[in-house]
């Protein structure tokens, strides 16, 4: 696709601009997927040019251009000679080779003189006024067959084997980095197969099959060459799309494997090799060869390996630590960070202290134990271990006499040493015995830092372990703790618990009980090991069972409750529970009736019913309890089967309705300060919100816009309790408080809610109301033909009352239902109506909001002029009157459209100012303008700009961006945007201009 949308830049730097043309294709734009087609610009050529230029693709597909218009290449046969000539690279191409090839062995009589003429139907795509008799340019005569001729930058394969050929020229020369970057830029633009378009029959012949496994052979030899010089991250995911297509090429998933491990991605290394295995078997019948399973043996002997021999001790030598935990899932990112702390141990640190803290269950102690085991020979004086029973359900905890008595004891001294020995002469004595000795003490369960300080050693070379669901800030504080949050287990790594515990077989018998259990247990491992033990001891007992009955919050915890209170999550959260200050249970207790996924710092002072000041020191003792997690500042995360607990106890206290009450109010009325910043008054009149109520505020519309982005879910889930409750005004008033004005961001599946609350309204008798909801209505049930109906509905009451912001936010939503539908004309009128009226009432930010939709109207009825100048005009009034929600798309629309009229300077200045000042929650935008940027700067001649727009894409799309980028511009456009920003990249390249 990327040549199909090229516009050529030839010989950048030295010929002048070069040409440039623009898409004849129709094609996505805006975030409403609006289909725009462009003309095309004049031909730029330099004068000294006199033939026309071609270029090719390969990869993805076979596609040509000339002259920057994309060409049909002819039909399959002529396709087929045109793939065999550029597979061939410049070489000649026998005519017996290509009838094979176009006829797969049994030509007819005429296969020659068939041959012939498709050569001159391509001589003449090529280069159309050229003489029946010439051969032109391009193709010419090469013994009995044919040669194609191209420069480099002609052909995206010809790209290929050129950077291919430097990754290894620098490589030899010892050029390292240059090397990796420039077969990682080759692998990036041949990541798909190439001639994928044509037919089966023509990809066998063993021309075309060379060049899949050239691309396969390149793929391998850049990933070894990343991994082997620390690159493996840059690699992977262009390595992961050419092993994709190539599941049984063992060497490249054996180093695909060996890049995972590389990225600390062991757990999706050990799933290549358990896929390829299994298609080895079923496909071809074999087993892995020695270079696979050799990889994965590398795999699983990850590890520290022993820097000094034991030596034998003098002293006891203790070995206490616990077994491995059954079923332990390693969990690469933290230990990663474990193991960069171990160096340290063994450096110029007097002691290494790490703490491990986390919610009760969540497999604190199971990672510690694993990793005392894994680095235990690196201390040859010893392990010790103690469990300090820090939150046991008994309450005795273990005091620092007894636990430095203990630890005494396991290094061979007595427990007293004289009869009136504090704690303090303990601890000489203990620090005296670890003296010039290398031990690994794992204290386990810690109560608080107070309970660990005096059983710390002052040995270099010691490694202690804590573990507790305490934060630990003193220890951080005063000994420089190094602390690791444990976070509860992804969906794969939970998956992989169950089946270390159950066996792949049962495991995955049943695929939807198994997802189904992995989300009751969230990420638990204690809830994922009691599931995995209860159907462990019953063979009989399916997976579904233990969660077939699970619907409300109250029943999850019951599935994972157990006989042993140890191992039950409901008895091993109250623990935790039961250590809280009355104050700080009574916010615990009230956070359950948050419908989550976040807690503001405000929501939970509304909920509590207490003021900001109280409720962020309350919420900070329960962060300090591990009960509770700070995402960001003044936001937290309560598991979700803490949420579960938190709503029982609230419940078994009776404190639920009046706390839900508050919540509602809270949303009410943060959601309507929200909407002010956007100088539109909230439709409706409601009271002051109650005293012990905390809405959120906003002095401006970014804030605004941000809570609108971050409480979306909590908000229409608090519209729904409004609804049970029965406050329908309340309900409504927050619906048509949802989003900012214009934003169109009112969750999909969410029509039923508004219809629902639309009927309750209609008794209301309050007309406005009526026809914001008819309008939220038909916005979020566009484009259903039942939207239209909603829509004019609404605009009748709005024009009978005089009101214009409101007539002129229905036509917007009249154009926005248009576009989709195709019918340009139509948008255009509507665009123009709703930006008149919105003139006539003055605001600016309405303006802007409908200025944004004429520009897509204009656009897609190919007023291109008029298009730009309503972008233009809608964007300085962003700018002006800081709308930051809109800049993004302004700033798209308008590069993008400058770019196609050939305003390259415009076109590149405003992306480069849009990903600077564009503000959205997607980054599908952001994709989309660093590749207007790369391809307008690439045509301009600017080649550090060029390069940093493809270095913003690729690490844009990096961090999640590519499925954004789809949902943002469709999956044609999206693909369209990452080829051209591989194109641009590899031309850069060449050129000598690398990131």
């Amino acid at each position: 696709m990327f040549v199909d949308q090229l516009d050529g830049q030839r010989d950048m730097g030295m010929r002048g601009p070069g040409r440039a043309a623009v898409w004849a294709e129709k094609r996505s734009w805006s975030p409403s997927h609006t289909r725009i087609s462009f003309v095309q610009t004049p031909d730029r050529r330099p004068p000294d040019g006199p033939w026309s230029h071609c270029e090719f693709k390969v990869f993805g597909g076979l596609g040509g251009r000339r002259d920057g218009t994309a060409v049909d290449l002819g039909p399959v046969r002529q396709r087929i000679i045109l793939a065999k000539l550029l597979a061939a690279g410049g070489d000649a191409v026998s005519l017996d080779a290509i009838i094979d090839g176009v006829w797969d062995g049994e030509p007819p009589a005429s296969a020659a003189n068939q041959v012939h003429r498709h050569i001159g139907h391509l001589r003449r795509i090529f280069e159309p006024d050229l003489d029946v008799r010439e051969t032109g340019r391009y193709l010419l005569p090469a013994g009995t067959g044919y040669r194609l001729v191209l420069g480099t930058e002609d052909s995206d394969l010809a790209m290929y084997r050129e950077l291919v050929r430097r990754a290894r020229e620098a490589l030899a020369g010892g050029d390292v980095v240059a090397g990796v970057r420039a077969y990682l830029t080759a692998l990036e633009l041949g990541r798909s197969p190439a001639f994928t378009d044509l037919p089966a029959s023509a990809l066998s012949s063993p021309d075309l099959v060379a060049v899949e496994r050239e691309r396969v052979a390149v793929a391998l030899a850049a990933g070894e060459a990343a991994i082997a010089h620390g690159m493996a991250a840059a690699a992977l995911t262009p390595l992961l799309s050419v092993a994709a297509a190539a599941p049984l090429d063992e060497a490249l998933q054996a180093c695909l494997m060996r890049a995972y491990v590389a990225t600390g991605h062991r757990a999706e290394g050990v799933r290549v090799f358990e896929q390829t295995r299994r298609r080895l078997v079923e496909e071809l019948g074999v087993d892995p060869g020695p270079e696979l399973r050799e990889s994965y043996r590398e795999l699983l002997a990850g590890g520290w390996a022993p820097l000094d021999e034991p030596r034998p001790p003098e002293d006891p030598r203790p070995a206490q630590l616990p077994p491995p935990v059954a079923g332990f899932v390693r969990r690469s990112d933290l230990a990663a960070a474990l193991d960069d702390q171990l160096s340290d141990a063994f450096g110029n640190a007097t002691i290494v202290i790490t703490a491990l803290g986390g919610m009760g269950g969540i497999g604190k102690t199971a990672l510690a134990v694993h990793w005392a085991h894994q680095i235990a020979d690196r201390f040859p004086d010893g392990q010790l271990y103690l469990n300090l029973r820090g939150l046991d359900p008994d309450g005795r905890f273990m005091s620092p006499e007894d636990a430095l008595a203990t630890l005494l004891a396991s290094l061979g001294e007595p427990a007293v040493s004289a009869p009136q020995e504090n704690v303090e002469a303990q601890a000489a004595r203990y620090r005296s015995r670890l003296s010039g000795r290398r031990v690994l003490i794992l204290l386990d369960n810690a109560r608080d830092s107070d309970q660990v300080r005096p059983l710390l050693p002052a040995s270099q070379g010691c490694l202690v372990i804590v573990t507790s669901r305490h934060r630990m800030m003193s220890l951080v504080t005063r000994e420089g703790a190094r602390y690791l949050q444990v976070d509860r287990l992804t969906g794969a790594e939970s998956r992989q618990l169950l089946i270390n515990r159950l066996g792949a077989r049962r495991a995955t018998a049943d695929p939807d009980a198994l997802d189904m259990v992995i989300t009751v247990c969230a990420g638990l491992p204690l809830a994922l090991a009691i599931v995995a033990a209860r159907v462990a001891l019953n063979p009989a007992l399916p997976l579904s069972a233990v969660v077939g009955e699970v619907s409300a919050p109250s029943a999850r915890l019951d599935a994972l409750s157990s006989v042993d209170a140890s191992d039950d999550v409901r008895s091993v959260f109250s623990w935790s529970y039961r250590a809280l200050e009355p104050s700080t249970a009574h916010m615990f207790r009230a956070l359950g009736a948050h419908p989550g996924p976040v807690i503001s710092l405000e929501a939970g002072a509304s909920i509590a019913g207490i003021g900001r000041r109280r409720s962020r020191e309350l919420l900070t003792e329960l962060v300090t309890a591990n009960l509770l997690t700070e995402s960001q500042a003044g936001r937290y995360v309560l598991h979700d089967l803490l949420r579960a607990y938190a709503g029982e106890l609230l419940d078994e206290a009776k404190e639920r309705p009046e706390c839900e009450q508050r919540l509602i109010q809270h949303y009410l009325h943060s959601a309507r300060s929200a909407y002010a910043t956007h100088h539109r008054p909230p439709v409706g009149i409601v009271g002051e919100p109650p005293s012990e109520v905390t809405p959120e505020s906003f002095d401006s519309v970014p804030p605004a816009a941000a809570w609108y982005a971050r409480e979306r879910a909590a908000l229409w889930a608090t519209i729904d309790l409004a609804i049970a409750h029965g406050l329908r005004r309340d309900a409504a008033a927050m619906v048509l408080a949802a989003s900012a004005p214009g934003s169109d961001s009112i969750p999909a599946g969410r029509a039923q809610t508004i219809l629902a609350i639309l009927d309750m309204v209609g008794v209301l008798g309050e007309p406005l109301m009526e026809a914001e909801l008819l309008r939220t209505a038909g916005e979020v049930l566009a484009p259903l033909p039942q939207a239209d109906g909603y829509l004019h509905r609404a605009l009748s009451i709005f024009e009978g009352a005089g009101e214009l912001a409101g007539q002129a936010d229905v036509l917007r939503n009249l154009a926005m239902l248009s576009l989709p539908r195709g019918d340009y004309a139509a948008a255009d009128t509507y665009g123009e109506r709703s930006v008149s009226l919105a003139r006539q009432t003055g605001r600016q930010e309405l303006l802007a909001v409908s200025l944004l939709t004429l520009t897509r109207a204009r656009l897609g009825s190919e007023r291109f002029e008029a298009g730009t100048r309503a972008g233009e005009e809608g964007l300085a009034i962003a700018v002006a009157e800081h709308l930051d929600h809109l800049k993004i798309y302004y700033a798209q629309l308008v590069a993008e459209s400058c770019w196609k009229l050939g305003r390259y300077e415009r076109a590149v200045e405003v992306a480069d100012w849009g990903l600077t000042e564009g503000v959205c929650e997607s980054n599908g935008p952001r994709c989309a303008i660093a590749a207007i940027l790369a391809w307008a700067a690439f045509d301009l001649g600017d080649r550090v700009r060029a390069e940093r727009g493809c270095r913003q894409f690729e690490s844009l799309i990096a961090d999640n961006g590519f499925r954004e980028l789809i949902e943002f511009s469709g999956i044609e456009a999206a693909e369209g945007y990452r080829d051209m920003v591989a194109y641009v990249r590899a031309r850069l390249s060449l050129m000598g201009v690398s990131s």
